[in-house]
C-alpha cells in the first residue's frame, strides 16, 4: 500500500514538472486564416439569409397549407449555423 502511494506521489511530481507549452502560429498561415475568417463569415450569413427565407416561405405557406416545407427550412438553417459554430470553435483550437 505504501509503495502505491509513493507511485502516486512520483507521477504527481512528474505531472507537476511537465513545462507549459505557449503554442504560436506557424510563419505563412496568414492567408489561410484570413481565408478561413471570411469562410466563416459567408457561412454564418448564408446561415442567417436561409433562416429567414425560411421563415418568409413559412409565413407565405401558412395560407397554403404547406408549413411543412418552411419548418424543414427552418430546421435545415438553424442545424447548419449549428454546425457552422461548432466548426468555428474547433478550428480556433487549432489555428
Amino acid at each position: 500500500m505504501v509503495e502505491l502511494m509513493e507511485l502516486a506521489n512520483h507521477a504527481g511530481q512528474v505531472v507537476a514538472n511537465v513545462p507549459q507549452v505557449d503554442p504560436e502560429r506557424p510563419p505563412g498561415t496568414e492567408g489561410f486564416t484570413r481565408l478561413l475568417n471570411w469562410l466563416s463569415w459567408f457561412v454564418i450569413i448564408a446561415g442567417v439569409a436561409g433562416f429567414l427565407a425560411s421563415a418568409g416561405y413559412l409565413a407565405f405557406a401558412s395560407f397554403t397549407g404547406r408549413e411543412v416545407n418552411g419548418f424543414k427550412g427552418l430546421v435545415i438553417a438553424a442545424v447548419v449555423c449549428i454546425l457552422a459554430t461548432g466548426a468555428s470553435a474547433i478550428l480556433q483550437v487549432f489555428v
